[in-house]
């Protein structure tokens, strides 16, 4: 293993400055998932989702190597679990390739479902590496509050961003109009959804989306900042900052980001019951509280069709006849019936596109952009992976699932259990969101349980002495 991050290694050296530098970078950019540097100087979009996260990634682990390597001893039999399910993940994936035979799509060529085979196997590879440098890097408590300082930069920016967009929504500035093409030069990414669409009609009511292109995305990556912002030790301007992530959780008017923070708070919840690192509430937070009611009690009196609206907002996941809705449905349909075509080995990473069109009911061919996607990320893992795949997803999520319970259990009362509680529902919703989108190659969805296994480290250091 690797010695932890920040911390000397057997020669005394430290990790080089300039990966410090290019990976602190990378975290302050992971929700600038809108911008392509490679179709802003080239003016080609490569169809990768190629984002500045990638290059910061590759530069500090350039920078790394020397560093990590040092004294390391690489043996295969001393790999950590979560070493193992990545790499059983990666082979699996890799499998799955089976599938370009044992299931073709009808009128594709060989050679482009090769090519987007190969092409989702190296974006997998660098999402796992997201994950990978997140844990090694993150060790010490001085670490977690350079976490911490990261993320308040990066979420103030979207803050400030997103706050720009609701503002001028409609008669936006020619300033702000030409840093918008920037943030949404990654077509791979961009689909629009600037305007919240409620029974059958546009409301004027903007939704904000950040530099992340798409509202869903930006809701995903405040869930993960909440409670990054939030961990033991935060100060003030941090936790105003995760105010900030709570306001834009709400005016991103996603449905599924708000059903994951229910889930996420659930997790915490329990968790934090269970180390005995629940918060007692102060006068201050019962001052905030009763401010909070009587700001939403005079809006309802004032305004009660606008205080009605989240509520309908939440019941339209039920209006059969909304096209977010059927989207989703045509696209777990066809995921579904593709899963049925391989079901041990799936029809191939990255291949649902392919098998859409001839699945889908006649209708659902009108629910899809140029790509189909599943909107559902495990169900994209059974369909494309078979059932190899969705059962290494289902077994880390339950080996994870586990080693927080027990680190909380076994450090109760310390900041290690509270730090776990926090980031274990961090990780609960921003993945637990995933059941209602599958664009998993946003960086910030992977650096979550990057966090979440390197507080368990940690826990379990302090746990052993």
């Amino acid at each position: 293993m690797n010695p932890p991050a920040g911390a000397a290694d057997a020669t005394g050296a430290r990790p080089p400055r300039l990966a410090e530098i290019l990976w602190g970078a990378a975290l302050v950019s992971l929700a600038w998932v809108g911008v392509d540097p490679v179709a802003l100087a080239t003016g080609r979009d490569l169809g990768a989702g190629f984002q500045p996260s990638y290059l910061l990634l590759a530069g500090a682990i350039c920078a790394w190597i020397p560093f990590g390597s040092r004294g390391a001893r690489a043996k295969v039999c001393r790999l950590a679990a979560w070493q193992w399910f990545a790499l059983v993940g990666l082979v699996v994936a890799l499998a799955s390739g089976a599938g370009l035979f044992l299931a073709p799509p009808p009128g594709v060529a060989l050679s482009a479902r090769m090519m987007r085979f190969v092409k989702q196997i190296v974006q997998l590879i660098v999402m796992i590496s997201f994950m990978s440098f997140t844990i090694y890097w993150t060790r010490g408590a001085g670490r977690w509050a350079r976490v911490r300082d990261l993320f308040g930069v990066g979420c103030a920016i979207q803050i400030a961003w997103g706050l720009t967009q609701a503002v001028t929504f409609g008669h936006a500035p020619g300033w702000f109009v030409a840093a918008e093409r920037i943030a949404t030069s990654n077509p791979s990414i961009l689909s629009g959804s600037g305007e919240l669409f409620l029974g059958g009609v546009f409301t004027g009511i903007p939704r904000v989306r950040g530099t992340v292109c798409e509202p869903l995305y930006l809701a995903n990556y405040a869930l993960l900042a909440l409670p990054v912002l939030l961990l033991p030790g935060s100060r003030r301007w941090q936790r105003a900052i995760a105010c900030g992530a709570g306001v834009l959780l709400l005016l991103s008017w996603s449905r599924g980001a708000w059903l994951a923070a229910v889930v996420g708070v659930g997790v915490w919840a329990a968790l934090a019951a269970r180390a005995r690192c629940l918060p007692r509430p102060g006068r201050r937070w019962w001052a905030l509280v009763v401010v909070l009611v009587v700001i939403a009690v005079t809006a309802a009196a004032l305004r009660p069709d606008l205080a009605l609206l989240p509520g309908r907002r939440l019941l339209q996941v039920f209006n059969r006849a909304d096209w977010s809705n059927l989207t989703r449905f045509y696209s777990m349909q066809a995921a579904w019936r593709a899963w049925l075509l391989s079901p041990w080995l799936g029809v191939g990473w990255g291949q649902f596109g392919f098998h859409f069109p001839a699945l889908a009911d006649p209708l659902g061919l009108q629910s899809q952009f140029s790509w189909p996607v599943v909107n559902n990320f495990p169900l994209a893992i059974l369909c494309e992976t078979g059932l190899l795949g969705f059962g290494v997803l289902a077994a880390a999520g339950a080996w994870l699932a586990r080693a927080s319970w027990r680190a909380v259990r076994t450090g109760a009362g310390s900041a290690a259990a509270g730090r776990v509680a926090l980031l274990a529902a961090g990780t609960a919703a921003v993945w637990s969101q995933l059941l209602t989108f599958s664009q998993y190659n946003l960086p910030h969805i992977w650096v979550a349980p990057g966090l979440l296994l390197a507080a368990l480290a940690e826990a379990r250091e302090d746990r052993h002495g």
